[in-house]
């Protein structure tokens, strides 16, 4: 049984998606010049309660935020503390009611850039979930202190020939696939168990279900 629900409101997920996309078709600044295909960055923001039974932890993902301190590149993000203190601050004024939960970032694929010709040799890969240098960056900031207990990632792929595949579950319904426009798009989800006290502890995929109401996923 799921005992770990990650509930992804519409602003999230608008919020979400539509940076991965403007980070991947629009051109940024990087310090190798400006190019597409680009990562990007940002916080999440919800609370953690129970489900009706009181059997699964929910995690409600309430809003995101993109961060624009990050230094963007094809195959990483570099951020800086600063904002997300800036951000927590701002939280803690207006809205107490919810917490930092975690922090979302994209993969951007093609084949011109990486010669991945499929969307399913993408999945084969796995390179639609975290990167070791991705769990690496969860595991230093929840040992400085921060209460990291989701992380999301919205792949982003398209080539040259559009191939129709249905909305699908994937990694035991910790990841949605679905398209939009000629892109596949795939959102993963991860949960952190535990505290900086007694220590985290990542939850197998078998143990988390991602909720999407926007792609019909509930």
């Amino acid at each position: 049984m799921k005992d770990c629900l990650v509930s992804v409101s519409d602003h999230v997920f608008f919020n979400v998606v539509t940076s991965a996309l403007e980070a991947y078709k629009l051109a940024h600044v990087t310090d190798g010049g400006s190019c597409s295909h680009v990562e990007t960055f940002g916080h999440l923001w919800g609370y953690a309660t129970k489900d009706v039974l009181g059997l699964a932890t929910v995690y409600r993902l309430v809003w995101s935020d993109t961060s624009t301190a990050v230094k963007r590149s094809k195959d990483s993000v570099t951020f800086d503390d600063e904002a997300y203190q800036l951000k927590e601050r701002f939280i803690d004024s207006f809205f107490p009611e919810v917490s930092y939960m975690g922090d979302f970032h994209s993969h951007p694929y093609s084949l011109e850039d990486d010669k991945i010709k499929t969307e399913l040799e993408l999945e084969r890969k796995k390179l639609y979930q975290f990167s070791k240098p991705d769990f690496d960056s969860v595991r230093q900031l929840q040992n400085d202190g921060a209460n990291y207990r989701v992380g999301l990632v919205a792949t982003v792929y398209s080539r040259d020939k559009k191939v129709n595949r249905s909305t699908a579950w994937l990694d035991d319904q910790s990841c949605l696939r679905f398209q939009y426009d000629e892109l596949t798009i795939w959102l993963k989800a991860y949960v952190w168990s535990g505290d900086a006290i007694d220590g985290f502890r990542r939850k197998t995929d078998k143990m988390v279900r991602l909720i999407c109401p926007a792609v019909g996923a509930v």
